[in-house]
Order: C-alpha cells, then structure tokens, then sequence
C-alpha cells in the first residue's frame, strides 16, 4: 500500500505545530514531528517500508523499537480520520 492524502485535507502551520484540517470540518488534527513526516511521506509514492525507513533515518529510534507499529497505526489513524484515501 502506497498511502496518499486527501485532497481537500489542507496543513497549516500554526506556532510551529502543522495542523490538518478540512474547510468544511471544525476538527482539526494537530501532528507531532513523526506523524507530520508520515503525513508528508503520504504522496502515493512511498509504500509503508518507504515510510519507515525515513522515520528511521530521520530520528534517534532506540534499539528493538518497533518502528513498523508505529507508522502503522498513525496511518490506521489517518485513515480513521478519514485523511488518506484508501
């Protein structure tokens, strides 16, 4: 799965916080560090692997961390969210 964004979700950086959010919702979605690279790795070029590698890459990861987990339920989260388009 190569895991692309919505196209009406739209970021905004807000005190130096990236938030998503739609124009027509009132929720909005406030990302850490990890999940703004996830959600900016979210192109439908990157599969899940691409993802976790550069969170890898990106981060100190301690030894052992499950790093797949992660990436995967942020996006469970963003798909419950209904932010990627499946």
């Amino acid at each position: 799965m190569k895991p692309t964004r919505k196209s009406d979700v739209r970021v905004k950086i807000v005190g130096g916080e990236s938030v998503l959010y739609r124009k027509n919702e009132k929720a909005v979605h406030v990302l850490n560090a990890t999940a703004k690279l996830i959600w900016e790795l979210c192109d439908g070029k990157h599969s899940e692997a691409d993802i976790e590698k550069e969170i890898r890459v990106s981060f100190s990861v301690p030894e052992g961390h499950d790093v797949a987990a992660d990436v995967r339920r942020t996006l469970d989260t963003f798909v419950a969210k209904e932010l990627l388009a499946v």
